[in-house]
């Protein structure tokens, strides 16, 4: 069983992106501009985590499920989706975790709306950041925006998540 602190080390952490823009844009062009992720890699970096997986994908729930899978096969404790949590068509980053969450954790989302509040008001409610386990993955839903993955890393992720990865593990708490 890993043990994660000062003798093993930070979990393990992939961060996706969910942008079919950003994914267009490195079909067509090679590359993309990937503001949101790059903030979410410093932020764990500067938290002591060194084990980072990045990829981004477009808005589509196979490609969501893609990584859920390979983050089990390959032993990540994180997921950290970016986007998709909103209200338009094409968000779909939510319905598709929520199908393999057997442990959802609404607190996570109850939180984000209160802090999320106090910066931008009753806009919050259109957000349906998420999060819960799936096996031992904990599994990530925040909004795509750099201000709403600041506040959710720093504010509700590393204050907590490898507590809760302790206890999912079986750890004493």
């Amino acid at each position: 069983m890993k043990y994660f602190g000062d003798i093993y080390g930070k979990p393990q952490v992939i961060i996706a992106t969910v942008s079919s823009r950003r994914y267009k844009n490195l079909l067509e062009e090679g590359m993309y501009k990937d503001e949101s992720g790059d903030l979410a890699e410093s932020l764990f970096e500067r938290a002591g985590y060194r084990s980072i997986k990045r990829v981004l994908i477009r808005d589509d729930p196979d490609m969501i499920k893609n990584i859920i899978n390979m983050a089990v096969k390959e032993g990540f404790d994180i997921v950290v989706f970016i986007g998709g949590t909103g209200v338009a068509k094409d968000d779909v980053t939510v319905e598709t975790i929520k199908k393999f969450l057997d442990k959802e954790l609404p607190g996570f989302h109850v939180l984000y709306t209160l802090y999320s509040e106090r910066e931008i008001g009753v806009r919050a409610q259109a957000s349906r950041a998420t999060a819960g386990f799936h096996k031992d993955v904990l599994i990530y839903a925040i909004p795509g925006s750099p201000r709403a993955v600041k506040l959710c890393i720093e504010k509700l992720i590393l204050p907590e998540a490898e507590h809760l990865i302790k206890i999912r593990k079986g750890f004493k708490h």
